[in-house]
């Protein structure tokens, strides 16, 4: 099994032509975490995680839009009491970047620099391209919304580079930002995993990330302030101090304190990324709400939600990633033309049933073909790694 990204699964996989051992073998309620050839459980509530962060951005951009869009009239006047809740499912976004830090250290623990990127490029590509595409033919074919700007053949096939945002070019649809985030994540911890991943690295990564993005924005260097992604930087970190917990089974002083550390630069940060992105609610709920995201996920570090294994939870995390890209440029669409005809709850649960399900067939039409036709492609270069080791 390929190894997964911030919205779906997490198995450890073993890397081909890995030795067989591995230094620092942990045992966490039984389960040899670490140690090479033997496969870490899967954390089953962690995909289910993923599926309620996604939800929360769905019910987010379809709810807690400015002004009527995509809403003939109010999201406020239609849904008085789902808009208020709504107003804070921007926070799945930064949830998203915790289960990232955590998800992407644990895959990338042991790996080669290849075999990381190769994993990263199976697991995000796939299902991006045709994201892009879908949205861009909604966007030039379908209804448009007020003030859209038309979607040119140019510009989408910048967006299938997923460097578009570095490249000036404007997102065919407005949640690939999050993906630009992702990809600074992974290019700063590929120094983690060229120098091999210990528990001694990894801290000390933490460590200087979070200096190292406190400094950035002063340094005057525009390329530092991108590459270290400061205002999201103690996401990503709290998810590795996280997984750094569960590699021992229990909290030890460092990782507390990296976690102590993300938090306050958390509530720091907090007030500016919300007037950044337009939010205007309250800042000590948010702070609260991030708080239990902290508390929840150490509950999984520690194992304490092991147990929960039910037998959807890998199908909410499979949709979750695909959800999360069309929702928006798709279903924005749909209530935009139709939810004066069909009525606001109609519209909304029949909006949001029907990205549900374009996710499910995604996934089940596009990534997984896509995906085993890219490792095939891989497949030889990944293959001729142990041969040149061998001569």
């Amino acid at each position: 099994m390929s190894d997964r990204s911030v919205l779906t699964g997490d198995r450890v996989p073993v890397p081909a032509g890995a030795p067989q051992t591995a230094p620092e073998p942990v045992r966490h309620r039984g389960v040899r975490l670490g140690a090479g050839g033997v496969r870490a459980p899967r954390i089953a509530v962690l995909d289910g995680l993923r599926l309620l962060a996604a939800l929360s951005v769905v019910l987010f951009h379809y709810l807690a839009g400015y002004g009527t869009i995509p809403w003939q009239r109010t999201a406020a006047e239609l849904f008085p009491a789902l808009h208020r809740i709504a107003d804070f499912g921007w926070l799945g976004v930064v949830f998203f970047f915790m289960i990232s830090g955590f998800v992407i250290c644990m895959s990338g623990w042991g790996k080669s620099l290849q075999q990381f990127w190769q994993g990263r490029i199976l697991r995000l590509f796939p299902l991006y391209w045709a994201a892009v595409v879908l949205s861009s033919a909604a966007a030039r074919l379908g209804p448009r919304t007020p003030g859209e700007p038309k979607v040119t053949v140019g510009q989408m096939l910048t967006n299938l580079t997923m460097l578009h945002e570095p490249l000036g070019v404007e997102s065919v649809d407005l949640v690939y930002w999050t993906l630009w985030a992702e990809l600074r994540f992974y290019l700063v911890f590929s120094l983690v995993v060229l120098l091999g991943t210990s528990y001694r690295r990894v801290a000390a990564f933490c460590w200087v990330w979070a200096l190292g993005s406190v400094l950035a924005p002063k340094s005057g260097i525009p390329l530092l302030d991108q590459l270290l992604v400061p205002q999201w930087a103690p996401f990503f970190i709290a998810g590795i101090a996280f997984y750094l917990v569960r590699r021992a089974g229990r909290i030890e002083g460092e990782t507390l304190g990296i976690l102590a550390l993300s938090w306050l630069l958390v509530q720091h940060r907090l007030p500016a990324i919300m007037a950044d992105e337009g939010h205007g609610i309250n800042w000590k709920v948010c702070l609260a709400a991030i708080t239990a995201m902290y508390l929840l996920m150490g509950l999984i570090a520690l194992g304490k939600l092991d147990r929960i294994q039910w037998r959807w939870l890998p199908v909410a995390g499979a949709i979750s990633y695909p959800l999360y890209l069309v929702h928006q440029s798709l279903g924005v669409r749909v209530i935009w033309r139709w939810n004066e005809q069909w009525g606001a709850w109609p519209t909304l649960l029949g909006v949001t049933a029907g990205v549900v399900l374009l996710a499910w067939l995604l996934h089940r039409l596009v990534e997984r073909p896509l995906t085993r036709l890219l490792r095939s492609l891989m497949a030889p270069q990944v293959a001729e790694q142990p041969r040149k080791l061998a001569a």
